[in-house]
């Protein structure tokens, strides 16, 4: 049996996603739909590196310092996903996520300078590569369905 303290409660409960989302502030609401951007330019930016590392295999060798200097825009760019997923005041699930993403950046950067000894464990450098893609079209992802979420309850309350 339910207490009518709780099917009348006037305060929502912590965490009511309904709540949250009507209590952003505009700073909030502009920050999601930049994450929203960067998240997407960093998907493009991994494409535009998966590209520079091809030209560099298959092209011209001196192609690997474009694709070493481009990571550095990458590892930039996740910092700032990082930073704004917070002023957006994204749930902890998408924070953490993008706190992946910048973790990932570090191993590759980290396994594209073992040295030869242990450079066994360098393969792994595209394989993270692929795990940073596949984390960012995720982020985008969720990203897209906490909005169309925020879309839906806003007409439920309107309507």
């Amino acid at each position: 049996m339910m207490s009518n303290l709780s099917l009348n409660r006037s305060e929502p409960e912590v965490g009511d996603r309904a709540v949250e989302i009507t209590n952003l502030s505009p700073l909030a609401v502009r920050a999601r739909l930049v994450f929203k951007a960067m998240v997407r330019i960093f998907a493009i930016c991994i494409l535009i590196q998966v590209f520079l590392a091809g030209l560099a295999l298959f092209w011209d060798s001196a192609q690997w310092a474009s694709h070493t200097g481009f990571a550095r825009l990458l590892i930039i760019v996740s910092i700032l996903i990082l930073g704004i997923s917070f002023i957006a005041r994204l749930p902890l699930s998408l924070r953490l996520r993008s706190a992946g993403l910048f973790g990932i950046i570090i191993l590759i950067a980290v396994s594209a300078e073992l040295p030869s000894g242990i450079g066994y464990l360098s393969a792994l450098h595209p394989v993270l590569a692929l795990l940073l893609f596949l984390g960012t079209v995720s982020l985008i992802r969720k990203t897209d369905a906490l909005n169309k979420e925020k879309k839906k309850e806003s007409a439920e309350k309107s309507g």
